[in-house]
């Protein structure tokens, strides 16, 4: 990835936090509030970080890619990427979380940032029964991602299933029901890899017979199976056995050589042409060199990832 190319970070953030509370600023007026990582409550709004800040600067360096559509973010949390989109020029913004503290913490950031009510709608439903008025000109999510083992229930903003692909397989399997047909999609993913291939790619596959479909590898190194395993140990240490018998239902599945990485996945207009799913390592031109995840210590990041889904205990009266 040369530096020449990447798409400088147009974020300029800062963050202030206030107790539980962290509250971030943009460049362009943008304030966003969240909560810490370490809150106890598998309900937290999530902290933003390099998935998000990845998105919102591809919107800052792209934004005719945003103005004057109508923007959907499942998974929405504390609705960062919508409410960059409306700054950008969106039109108008549907937010959606099953979490039902997600709204009130749209409406906060909204005031801060000066954004108008009417530009926006917070819903506080499941997407696998949620049905919108109309179809989306771009879809922006990124939906809960971790690698969960059975046995572990994790939190709602983290827990993706056992192998991080729960929520993405709900909006790929309704994707032509929320977007419109000249309408693109960008979500952001954590997947298990199987001989340099995604296991979403599958289902990728069968999109991009009417799509074209980009994924985008968000980190330059991998980390093993082995790896992930040792650091739910680490924060799990009473449920030994439930990791042990996930790691063996992977390995008996898949085959060993598992390893995890970050994408985005770009899904574009309906074509009538031949569509293809492509990997391409253009992460910096699109995204932003910036926004590369930290990959060099594999246990590290390994840690963090399963740090998501670990809910701290209540400190003491």
């Amino acid at each position: 990835m040369s530096p020449a190319e990447s798409l400088p970070d147009r974020l300029n953030r800062t963050q202030d936090t206030r107790g539980d509370d962290i509250f971030y600023r943009f460049a362009n007026g943008l304030e966003i509030k969240t909560e810490i990582f370490h809150k106890s409550d598998p309900q937290r709004i999530l902290p933003l970080g390099t998935p998000q800040g990845c998105l919102m600067n591809h919107l800052l360096g792209f934004p005719e890619s945003v103005q004057g559509k109508r923007v959907f973010e499942p998974f929405a949390g504390s609705g960062a990427l919508g409410f960059m989109a409306l700054k950008v020029g969106a039109r108008e913004v549907d937010f959606l979380d099953i979490n039902p503290r997600a709204a009130d913490f749209h409406r906060e950031s909204a005031a801060l940032s000066g954004l108008d009510a009417g530009q926006f709608t917070s819903i506080t439903q499941d997407i696998e029964t949620f049905a919108p008025d109309q179809k989306y000109d771009l879809i922006l999510a990124n939906p809960p991602f971790i690698p969960t083992p059975d046995g572990i229930e994790g939190t709602l903003t983290s827990n993706g299933g056992s192998e991080g692909s729960r929520f993405v397989d709900l909006l790929l399997g309704r994707l032509e029901q929320f977007l419109e047909s000249d309408g693109r999609a960008l979500i952001y993913v954590f997947q298990f890899v199987k001989e340099s291939l995604p296991l979403i790619m599958e289902g990728l596959n069968a999109i991009a017979t009417r799509r074209p479909v980009e994924l985008t590898p968000a980190q330059n190194h991998r980390i093993s199976l082995d790896a992930y395993s040792k650091a739910y140990v680490q924060l799990f240490p009473q449920a030994v056995p439930a990791i042990d018998a996930w790691r063996s239902a992977l390995l008996a599945e898949h085959g060993s050589g598992l390893e995890l990485c970050h994408y985005v996945v770009d899904i574009g207009p309906c074509s009538e042409g031949p569509t293809r799913c492509e990997i391409q390592e253009n992460f910096s031109e699109k995204f932003g060199a910036d926004f590369i995840v930290p990959s060099e210590n594999e246990a590290e990041l390994a840690f963090g990832r399963a740090f998501e889904n670990f809910v701290p205990p209540p400190l003491p009266s």
